[in-house]
């Protein structure tokens, strides 16, 4: 089954792997009078990727809902306005077990060879230990992963409470929900302490993460005497999250410095660095400043946050976050006898991304020497042009300025025109003519229009690693339909 397993002289190769689910499903739905509903469900679920001790997880939910709209006391009351009102909640876990096949065993590997011992360093486990050298070596094995059998199911539990509405007949709809997520033993593996050696890999049920957040959807939609039709929809929403919990072996392995300032408590990817405080335009200002080694005129100034007048890792602090506050977007759909029309705006605002591109649009030096510049280096700080915010050239980079720092980080909050597009439909009398049930025509365009922050200085926000902005796309077609 593994011919690359075996030891000696092989021209072979072959993996396998296989995992197996079973699943029990159990679900109980009440109604009462269509007022008053409640839904509870339970699954247990084994996966052969944990331990036996661990391989069966259950996880329950229930929800409940009260159907107010159609209580007596608001039927009752003429002429009201309320078409629909239903105020519901529920609770629930569900379980991840995305993980490798073989998460919870030790591995080892036979590596006869592994390089090449005069190019390279040899990761091999061939060793004659009586100094032969001569003949087939006998071949040991080496661990790439420790097991864990007390490896368990990440669960995810989740409470929502959420109030659904409907006005004059429902042309005014909409829904608004706020929600609790929490994930505990989260399935991960953390980086190891290089002194542990081979095998240092292991599969362990981590951090626990918190998201908190809420949901609005609002509708609108009338019809005029004239035939024309109008639809408006928009959404909200707004979600705060963190990390709750760090297992002690590696708390100071996720983020921040390494010793005293992790990430617990903060957002997760939140971004980490020094913070970038201008440039030193003058003479006196780079004598009079900390001792920051490569400082000079032109270059990076960075914020000694510790005061103790050195500039290193210790004055690093915590400067971004790239999770959205808060998502938005706008659905219009208009129609007037034969003609539609239809946009789709969204946008995502305070939020923080790193625009890497600066690497190759601000300076000469920090990345790719040798390749194409941005033009923003025609810009750069000189004697001549002592306003600029863009460090001065330089062929050798001696204030470290590839450092990450809050000179790479921008906010990446953006509106966009996603799809515009504007229709016809043929009348049916002259499509009947040429024995057509329907014909449409259409022309549409996508990612047409983007409003970003002043402050962003890449090509798009929603891409800002490698620069390349989703493509404006237009495109005429027409819909038939025999």
């Amino acid at each position: 089954m593994y011919p690359d397993a075996g030891t000696g002289e092989s021209f072979t190769s072959g993996t396998s792997t296989r995992y197996k689910l079973l699943s029990y499903f159990s679900k109980l739905d009440y109604d009462y009078a269509g007022r008053y509903l409640a839904s509870a469900t339970v699954r247990r679920d084994g996966s052969s990727r944990f331990g036996k001790n661990n391989r069966f997880g259950t996880f329950p939910a229930v929800s409940a809902g009260w159907r107010i709209s159609e209580e007596n006391f608001l039927k009752n009351i003429e002429n009201t306005p309320v078409s629909d009102l239903k105020l519901r909640a529920s609770w629930g876990q569900t379980g991840n077990q995305e993980i490798s096949n073989n998460a919870v065993y030790s591995l080892f590997l036979a590596n006869y060879a592994g390089g090449s011992p005069t190019w390279a360093t040899s990761y091999g486990t061939a060793y004659d230990i009586n100094g032969n050298n001569n003949g087939l070596l006998p071949s040991g094995y080496i661990a790439t992963q420790t097991g864990n059998d007390n490896l368990k199911w990440e669960t995810t539990t989740q409470t929502d409470i959420g109030l659904d509405f409907g006005f004059f007949n429902q042309k005014l709809s909409g829904s608004v929900d706020y929600y609790v997520k929490k994930t505990s033993d989260i399935l991960v593996q953390p980086p190891y302490l290089g002194a542990i050696g081979e095998g240092g890999n292991r599969w362990v049920n981590g951090a626990s993460m918190e998201n908190r957040g809420w949901e609005a959807l609002l509708t609108y939609r009338n019809q005029t005497d004239g035939g024309f039709k109008y639809e408006i929809t928009g959404n909200f929403s707004a979600n705060r999250n963190k990390i709750t919990k760090l297992p002690a072996a590696v708390r100071n392995s996720y983020g921040g410095n390494g010793l005293d300032d992790n990430i617990l408590g903060r957002p997760i990817n939140s971004m980490y660095g020094y913070v970038a405080d201008g440039l030193f335009r003058t003479q006196d200002e780079v004598d009079n400043y900390a001792d920051q080694p490569g400082k000079g005129l032109g270059r990076i100034r960075y914020k000694d946050l510790n005061g103790d007048g050195i500039i290193d890792n210790k004055d690093r602090t915590w400067i971004g976050n790239p999770n959205p506050g808060f998502q938005y977007g706008i659905n219009v759909a208009l129609s007037y006898k034969n003609f539609d029309f239809t946009t789709f705006w969204d946008g995502i605002g305070n939020v923080d991304v790193i625009n890497s591109k600066k690497y190759q649009t601000d300076f000469w030096s920090v990345d790719d020497v040798g390749s194409n510049k941005g033009t923003r280096l025609l810009n750069a700080w000189s004697a001549d042009n002592p306003n600029s915010s863009i460090p001065a050239l330089t062929t050798v980079d001696r204030n470290a300025e590839s450092r990450f720092s809050t000179y790479y980080v921008e906010n990446g909050s953006y509106l966009k025109l996603r799809v515009l597009q504007v229709g016809y439909t043929v009348p049916k009398s002259i499509a009947e003519k040429y024995s057509l049930e329907n014909c449409r025509l259409y022309v549409s365009g996508q990612n047409l229009l983007i409003i970003n922050s002043k402050n962003f200085t890449g090509v798009d926000p929603e891409s800002p690693a490698f620069g390349y902005p989703l493509p404006m796309t237009f495109t005429v077609g027409i819909n038939v339909s025999l």
